[in-house]
């Protein structure tokens, strides 16, 4: 391999991943801090301009910020049914704790929505009310029904809601339920926005 090649390479993957993302030189070069000309002549005659190990790092870090804000501005912006699951686990008040804790366990769920038949949201069964329960009730708790250990429901949003909205309720949650006339219709979880990271 001639010594050249990755130098040659590197000035390629610049210059194409700049037309990618939309960047002219100009607006490069304001955000890598340099001057129009040094990345011109990365693009075109990098052997020649010899760059540093830092100038280059620059302007790929630039690039790779750039790629993320764009990318992420226009997830913000949407509406939280483009990202929700639909097809959610959740138990209803009738079922069993049994249940319940059986479908934390097999998923790895520290919370599940509690819905009635009709989707309205009821409560949540959570991980942190099963153990203390485990450990202070009398009655042991897989003889319970999931309606006798309710706690307040996740947060609720309708469907139109733009995700960036929802990102401090996430943070404080874990998850939102996304709610079309007032049924739940489906659930974010923080990993859903991890995606598009």
């Amino acid at each position: 391999m001639n010594d050249l090649e990755p130098l040659v390479s590197m000035s390629l993957k610049i210059k194409n991943t700049r037309k990618a993302v939309g960047l002219s030189q100009k607006k490069l070069s304001k955000l890598a801090g340099m001057s129009q000309s040094t990345v011109a002549r990365l693009e075109s005659d990098i052997v020649r301009l010899n760059p540093s190990y830092e100038t280059v790092f620059r302007i790929m870090e630039s690039l790779y910020d750039f790629q993320v804000s764009e990318k992420n501005a226009g997830m913000i912006n949407k509406p939280i049914k483009s990202i929700m699951q639909s097809r959610f686990i959740h138990v209803s008040p009738r079922d069993s704790v049994e249940k319940a804790v059986t479908l934390m366990k097999e998923n790895d769920f520290t919370q599940l929505p509690v819905l009635n038949n009709s989707n309205s949201v009821v409560g949540t069964i959570n991980e942190k009310r099963l153990l203390k329960l485990a450990t202070e009730s009398p009655v042991h708790p897989s003889r319970m029904k999931v309606s006798e250990i309710l706690d307040p429901a996740l947060p609720g949003f309708d469907e139109k809601t733009e995700i960036l909205r929802i990102r401090s309720i996430l943070e404080n949650f874990g998850a939102v339920l996304v709610l079309r006339e007032g049924k739940a219709v489906g659930i974010i979880t923080i990993y859903d926005i991890l995606k598009f990271l």
